[in-house]
């Protein structure tokens, strides 16, 4: 089969700009043969595999997907893109919920081959692939002690939770994950490749932190690095739901007293089926507390056990626990290949009515995976010796109205019912959003990008016009070139 033939066979649905088929093959051969990754066609045995994303609402048929070896083959795979004007897409890790990893007969940029992760504990920095997941760099630096905030689960990707914010189990204690960014390597538009720091590019650096995805694809990231244990202790306690009220009103106490050093999360969900649950446990709706405690372990008993006597609880799994188990955990809870939709919005204050919302809002929720979680912030979030383009650093609760099923033929009633749960917590007393719970319909519009990135959003925008006038990067939460 000619490379001219397999991608043309994509394109019966043309695209609104230009399209893969119209591409003479020799341009196509042109083009492969200059790239030192590879270059992967619908035909080709990697492709099923390449266009795979964690979410199994996405079902996107590329016409071009370029796994790339370095930040040359990035600047190629752009330059072709934009000569041939063809839609773009940058797939990292896959684990995202939207679908903007991927684009409809256009051309990939995957990172997936950069999964590099280079420790110098002396130093206290990492440097990772943009390819890499949380998991795989944290056993890397963990072997030295050390560990850096990354988002919550062991399979999300490095690149696409940092650039949104990278919230995960030592947010209080050490900040988001794009306060211990301190480098990044970025190829822009025009195919340069930048080295973009807070000394080098302040302003660009400002914007990939909170908006990157829109400014260029980040290949490396440098991070700062802290001492934590390989095992920590943490919480893992699961309460009856019919206990919740007083259960929620006594975690929002225990919250505005917890030191920074614990972060913790609760969720109004389900028992999971993990290997050591009771299987007449599993699938119970309730309350669940997780957390980790990076402080002194001496105080860990005080502290964790006052979460761990809110009541009779369904489940208790606390106690010393590996680092990396929490982050194995998140990823048991939300498994590759269901349906998902979550949308999010960060509260100054957690109110009553938030609280009911929490306890109540799963009632007549279409799918028994459908939850509500609540987040605490504070702490370190935001304090970093940098700015950053998230304008919500300094709120106090994060609220994540969370769909998950496995029936296709339920996915518009949970689609309105997270659209549903997410308005009222908003209408209630909320704004912004995390750029990594947006819901899986939302990503080119622009009144929803400026709810996400408030009154950062202007300039952005201003930025935007100097580093991608064109809007090349443009299938995320866009934020259009302003002149």
């Amino acid at each position: 089969m000619s490379l001219l033939f397999s991608l043309a066979i994509m394109s019966e649905d043309s695209s609104p700009n230009g399209s893969i088929s119209e591409i003479p093959s020799a341009e196509v051969d042109t083009f492969g043969e200059r790239l030192d990754g590879d270059l992967i066609l619908p035909d080709h045995e990697a492709y099923e595999d390449a266009r795979d994303v964690w979410n199994g609402l996405v079902d996107k048929r590329p016409a071009v997907i370029v796994r790339v070896r370095h930040p040359e083959d990035v600047a190629a795979g752009l330059e072709f893109a934009a000569k041939h004007d063809l839609e773009l897409s940058i797939r990292g890790n896959a684990h995202h919920q939207a679908g903007s990893a991927l684009v409809e007969d256009g051309l990939v940029i995957d990172l997936a081959d950069l999964t590099a992760v280079d420790v110098d504990s002396d130093a206290r920095r990492v440097t990772v692939g943009a390819g890499a997941t949380a998991g795989a760099a944290l056993e890397r630096t963990l072997e030295h002690g050390l560990a850096f905030p990354t988002g919550s689960a062991s399979v999300v990707g490095i690149s696409g939770s940092t650039l949104a914010g990278g919230l995960g189990w030592m947010r209080r204690k050490h900040g988001a994950g794009f306060d211990a960014l301190r480098e990044v390597e970025l190829v822009t538009a025009d195919g340069t490749v930048r080295t973009v720091g807070p000394d080098g590019d302040p302003d660009l650096f400002w914007a990939i932190c909170g908006a990157g995805a829109n400014f260029g694809v980040v290949t490396e990231l440098t991070f700062e690095l802290y001492e934590t244990p390989p095992v920590v202790p943490a919480l893992g306690v699961f309460y009856p739901l019919d206990g919740a009220e007083a259960i929620l009103e006594d975690f929002r106490e225990l919250t505005a007293e917890a030191p920074d050093a614990l972060s913790t999360m609760l969720l109004n969900t389900h028992v999971p089926p993990l290997p050591d649950v009771p299987e007449d446990l599993q699938g119970k709706p309730s309350i669940a507390i997780m957390g980790a405690y990076l402080g002194d372990s001496d105080d860990a008993p005080q502290v964790l056990d006052s979460y761990r006597s809110l009541g009779d609880p369904i489940l208790d799994m606390s106690g010393e626990m590996p680092y990396m188990a929490l982050h194995e955990l998140g990823a048991e809870m939300f498994p590759d290949g269901h349906l998902y939709s979550q949308r999010s919005v960060f509260l100054d204050d957690l109110t009553d009515e938030h609280l009911e919302l929490v306890r109540t809002g799963a009632d007549d929720a279409p799918s028994p995976l459908d939850g509500i979680g609540l987040w605490p912030m504070g702490g370190a979030i935001g304090g970093s010796d940098h700015d950053t383009a998230a304008p919500w650093t300094d709120k106090e609760f994060l609220l994540v109205v969370e769909g998950q099923w496995v029936d296709p033929e339920t996915t518009d009633q949970n689609l309105e019912w997270v659209r549903r749960c997410e308005r009222e917590a908003r209408d209630i007393g909320g704004e912004y959003a995390y750029p990594g719970y947006v819901g899986y319909e939302e990503q080119n519009d622009e009144d929803w990008a400026k709810l996400v990135y408030g009154e950062s959003y202007d300039r952005l925008a201003e930025l935007k016009a100097t580093y991608d006038p064109d809007n090349r990067f443009r299938t995320n939460i866009n934020v259009g070139p302003r002149s």
